[in-house]
């Protein structure tokens, strides 16, 4: 009897690791699913790359720059001319009593104070559209100190040698005839010019005939 009991228990010990063995593959079959699936939960979907982004275009050409313009023309280089000078006034301007000018450039009535920038009227001999000098021609006049500047026509023709005549507003509003006369017979005559002056020669500020006298070098 002890025997047979004993063989019993021999052949039945074997049998329990295989049971084991085979209930274990199945679990950790379903453990290693399980992770997977938690794995994916945790790590979401595999993402799907963003769409590129479409190409930037190319930023328009620039306009080409506008042409300088032309440099101005320099300025006529002063010449000496040798002229012949007369003056004209308040009472003897046409008509008299009056500093009406037929071209006005700087002033709408004869005048001005002899400086560069403010010329005294000077008439030169033709008409509107037929004149010796273009309006606005500027001169200086040594002999009395004065920048003058082309505004009036009517001037006679200049007697033979001289290049050409300049009859010169001296004002006179506060003078007689006789004495604005008298101041213009004084700077009469064959005189040297500067046409096309430099701007820094000197002046005697004013006009020729102011303050009841004769404003001459």
């Amino acid at each position: 009897m002890n025997l047979v009991k004993q063989s019993r228990r021999f052949s039945a010990r074997p049998d329990r690791p295989v049971r084991a063995f085979v209930l274990v593959r199945p679990l950790a079959s379903a453990l290693v699913g399980l992770l997977a699936a938690i794995v994916v939960a945790a790590c979401g979907a595999p993402a799907h790359p963003a769409p590129a982004a479409p190409p930037t275009p190319p930023a328009p050409a620039a306009p080409p720059s506008p042409a300088a313009p032309p440099p101005a023309p320099p300025p006529p280089a002063p010449s000496q001319l040798n002229i012949w000078l007369t003056g004209y006034s308040w009472q003897d301007n046409t008509p008299p009593g009056s500093s009406i000018v037929g071209e006005p450039v700087l002033h709408q009535q004869a005048g001005g104070t002899g400086t560069f920038a403010d010329p005294i009227t000077v008439a030169v001999p033709g008409h509107q559209g037929a004149m010796a000098w273009a309006p606005g021609t500027r001169f200086y006049l040594p002999t009395v100190r004065r920048y003058v500047i082309v505004e009036d026509s009517g001037a006679s023709r200049p007697p033979a040698g001289a290049d050409t005549h300049l009859d010169m507003w001296i004002g006179g509003q506060d003078g007689t005839l006789a004495a604005t006369n008298a101041c213009e017979d004084t700077l009469t005559g064959r005189v040297p010019a500067v046409l096309n002056p430099p701007a820094n020669l000197p002046v005697i500020v004013g006009p020729i005939y102011g303050g009841q006298r004769c404003n001459l070098p």
